[in-house]
């Protein structure tokens, strides 16, 4: 049977509250804090006739908070996000010991209120983690085997996320190219390889990361990226000239590239060296990931085939590389223009 008590709070400033507990079985299962002794009785009273009526028809109520779900779906997820774990705990953070039926459309526009001013990207990766929280939820619903209650449905279908123009290509002119260049190897070390092997063979930050030495075909110069995106393996040629440079840091067996100085079974993360890096080159509005969109417009401009650069990528479909389309045809017309104009005079 659910029951409550009230107990009179006061505050360091003199003020005073009134926290409402609900008990089962003489257990607290749920407190809230009210300004007004009345209304903590409201919503405990209220609180109480609910349960009831959910007993009464036979519906149990949720009891699982969203912390406690997080550490599941933690413990259920497989997929090969490195940044998963982050984005998972900033929602614990948010939501805590919420019960998952008190996590509403409402309340999910409200914590994501403040990514409104990051990109849409951004915006829609944090909500798309929380749906698959929440789908993870609905999925322990439906099991039979599962014995308590979670929810129904995902509230996240009922946010909407914001409207991304993937179309747009940050790369880097041709006067940004060589100040990035220069400003990197003033930094040097590792950061500086790992600059090269970006710009120059696409790989995404997460691959780069994972990257080891005994993943190095130094013969053939490959990259055999076993963890990749997609989930498909693939060889990833490195030009000769960075195969140069990375072969001053050559190293045997199975450790990392790039490891942290702390655990060097992490990658390091160059953040403040990137940071230093861009600032000094004096670029702005370019991500770390924009050195793969640097490399494929590179190619692109080149002259190279969307089947071509979608390859060296990795890319499953051409629909991902089709951003590239426009610098692709402009090479095409450039070409077909300086021949035309030689053979045909009007």
């Amino acid at each position: 049977m659910l029951n409550f008590h009230i107990i009179k709070v006061n505050l360091k400033n003199g003020e005073t509250r009134y926290r409402t507990i609900l008990t089962k079985s003489g257990k607290g299962i749920k407190t809230k804090t009210f300004r007004r002794k009345q209304d903590a009785r409201t919503w405990g009273t209220r609180a109480v006739i609910e349960y009831q009526e959910y007993e009464a028809k036979g519906i149990r109520p949720c009891t699982i908070s969203f912390d406690r779900l997080a550490d599941e779906y933690m413990a259920w997820w497989t997929g090969k996000d490195h940044d998963r774990a982050r984005l998972v705990k900033w929602w614990t953070d948010q939501f805590g010991k919420t019960l998952l039926t008190e996590i509403t459309p409402d309340e999910i526009r409200l914590r994501l209120k403040p990514k409104r001013a990051q990109a849409p990207a951004t915006y829609n990766r944090y909500l798309a983690v929380l749906s698959s929280i929440m789908d993870f939820a609905t999925r322990q619903q439906e099991d039979d085997s599962v014995l308590e209650q979670y929810i129904d449905e995902n509230p996240c279908k009922k946010v909407r996320s914001q409207t991304v123009n993937n179309k747009v290509v940050r790369y880097l002119s041709d006067e940004e190219k060589p100040r990035l260049l220069k400003a990197a190897k003033e930094i040097g070390g590792k950061f500086y390889l790992k600059v090269l092997m970006a710009l120059t063979t696409g790989m995404r930050k997460g691959e780069l990361d994972q990257l080891r030495w005994n993943d190095i075909d130094f013969d053939k110069g490959l990259a055999m990226l076993s963890d990749t995106k997609n989930g498909t393996p693939r060889h990833t040629p490195i030009p000769g000239v960075i195969m140069d440079e990375l072969k001053k840091h050559r190293k045997v067996g199975n450790c990392l590239l790039f490891p942290s100085t702390v655990d060097p079974n992490k990658p390091f993360d160059y953040k403040k060296q990137w940071a230093n890096c861009l600032k000094t080159a004096n670029i702005k509005d370019f991500r770390w990931h924009d050195m793969r969109h640097d490399t494929a417009s590179t190619l692109a401009r080149d002259g190279r085939t969307l089947k071509e650069i979608a390859e060296i990528l990795g890319h499953k479909s051409l629909a991902s590389t089709d951003r590239y389309t426009h610098l692709s045809t402009a090479h095409k017309s450039q070409v077909l223009n300086e021949t035309m104009s030689k053979s045909i005079s009007l």
